[in-house]
């Protein structure tokens, strides 16, 4: 029996992964999947430039950019654009702006009073509330249980000594 004991016919497999022109192959091609996904990024990164650059243009009421289009540019030209003029924004920004299940309910004034009403009596309520009585099983659960003064006995080192112990 010679070395491992069998027939070694991998390296003759053209699907062989450790074969050196495979090897490459697979390098080539991560190579040109990273500069194509590099790629794609530049252009979702100018985009979203010059996207954000149009709204701080309109949002200070500047006119925009114009881009020449190269396509058609006598067609661009005969046809007169319409300035649109942004509205003015406060300082509020809508996120959920045009979505019917997000936009702010009106309701009538004798409601709104109403509910505000009904904040103070339950604000009151709570208020006149007494506080509760806590029975002495219940007092290990309060916050501070424990803590040395606070009905327990202090340990054996910290207690003071008795005149008569120290003679």
């Amino acid at each position: 029996m010679g070395g491992h004991g069998g027939l070694n016919i991998l390296p003759q497999k053209r699907w062989n992964v450790y074969n050196y022109e495979n090897r490459e192959k697979v390098r080539k091609d991560e190579e040109a999947a990273a500069k194509e996904e590099q790629l794609k990024r530049e252009q979702v990164r100018k985009r979203d430039a010059e996207f954000r650059l149009e709204q701080l243009r309109a949002a200070r009421g500047l006119a925009p950019l114009n881009k020449p289009v190269s396509s058609e540019p006598a067609a661009a030209a005969t046809e007169p654009e319409e300035a649109v003029e942004p509205e003015p924004k406060s300082g509020h920004i809508n996120l959920f702006e045009g979505i019917k299940i997000f936009d702010p309910i009106k309701s009538s004034g004798k409601e709104e009073t109403a509910e505000k009403d009904g904040f103070k009596r339950k604000k009151l309520k709570k208020e006149e509330a007494a506080p509760k009585v806590v029975a002495p099983e219940d007092e290990k659960y309060r916050l501070g249980y424990g803590i040395a003064g606070k009905g327990v006995k202090l340990p054996w080192y910290l207690e003071r000594r008795n005149a008569d112990v120290e003679e």
